[in-house]
Formats: C-alpha cells, structure tokens, sequence
C-alpha cells in the first residue's frame, strides 16, 4: 500500500480529528524512524493506519477475533484493545498489507508486547507522544526519546503509565500489556 492510499482509506473512514491524530502519528513515527534507523515507510503507514478500526462495532470486532483466530483474551476487552489487531487483520485481509512489521505494529500499538520489533516500538511511542498529546507525563517520555534517545525505556515508561492508569480507573489490563511491562522493566537495567 503506497502512503496516498493510506491516507485516503484514513481520512474516508475516520472523523476528521482521528484522521488528523492519526496524520501526527505518522509524520512523528516516520521522526523517530530517522532517530532509531527504523523504515520510514513502514513507519508513516503503520502510523497512518493504526486507528483504522477505532469506531467500529463491537460485534463487529468481536466477529473479527472469532473469525481470525486472534488471541481469545481479547474478548473480554472493548474498543481501547480490540481495535489495534482488529484493524492489523482488516489492513491484511481486506487491503493487501502484508508487511509483518506494519501488522505487528498496528496490532500491538495499545497494548505493547514483550520483545517488539523496532518499528512496533516507534509506532507504540510515536501514538503516545504525538505533538497534540497533552496527558500528564508526556513532555517526560519526549525527552526520553529526542533527548536521550532510549526508545526502550521509554516503551517502559509508557506500559507503566498505562497500567497504572488503567488500576486507578479499576479497569481490566490486558495480559499481554503486563508482559510488556515485565519485559521492558527486565531491559531497562
């Protein structure tokens, strides 16, 4: 898939300010890419394509795991989890990407995984720390990235983030977000 098919399927299906989030994901992957000798195209496109399936149905998400044989797990999650491997198999299956890397980092971008791949972990960050994210930490984890140039701990840093978010708001963390967590705390030192 070239970048202008990216951004047309993007832009038709989104609203227009996931469109434009998913844009800044993009253009901050394709960034960091330079910074970590990453792909730049793989980068942009996973950037680009990473919400795809953010609205879609439930059911119709729920169907997708089923159907796809993706990890069992998730259903028992909603749109924040399911709608990174729901759009990961629809860019495959129904558009064509077969690109492992894009697949992975469009799939794990939420959730994070043990030993991701470099470009999984540039699109997990580039999503955190795009330019219009204000959440409270985020100026932290930038500086970890274009300052000291760690990418894995700022990977740390976010699945930290995130599950204590996830505890304080007595939500269900994903499986795989923990292992994510344990992994990169084991890296880190």
């Amino acid at each position: 898939m070239k970048r202008k098919e990216a951004v047309r399927l993007v832009k038709e299906k989104l609203p227009e300010k996931r469109y434009k989030h998913s844009r800044r994901v993009a253009e901050t992957a394709e960034e960091m890419a330079k910074i970590f000798e990453g792909d730049a195209d793989k980068c942009y496109l996973a950037g680009m394509l990473h919400d795809y399936s953010k609205y879609d149905e439930l059911s119709d998400m729920y169907q997708y795991v089923t159907g796809y044989e993706l990890d069992p797990n998730l259903l028992g999650f909603k749109s924040e989890v399911l709608h990174g491997p729901v759009a990961a198999v629809r860019m495959r299956e129904e558009f064509g990407v077969e690109d492992e890397e894009i697949f992975q980092a469009i799939t794990n971008h939420t959730s994070g995984r043990a030993q991701m791949m470099l470009n999984e972990k540039i699109i997990f960050v580039a999503d955190y720390i795009e330019p219009k994210r204000s959440q409270p930490g985020v100026d932290y984890i930038r500086d970890i990235v274009f300052e000291k140039q760690d990418l894995d701990f700022a990977v740390y840093e976010i699945t930290k983030a995130n599950i204590l978010h996830l505890v304080a708001k007595d939500r269900p963390v994903y499986m795989r977000t923990v292992e994510c967590l344990n992994y990169y705390n084991m890296v880190k030192e």
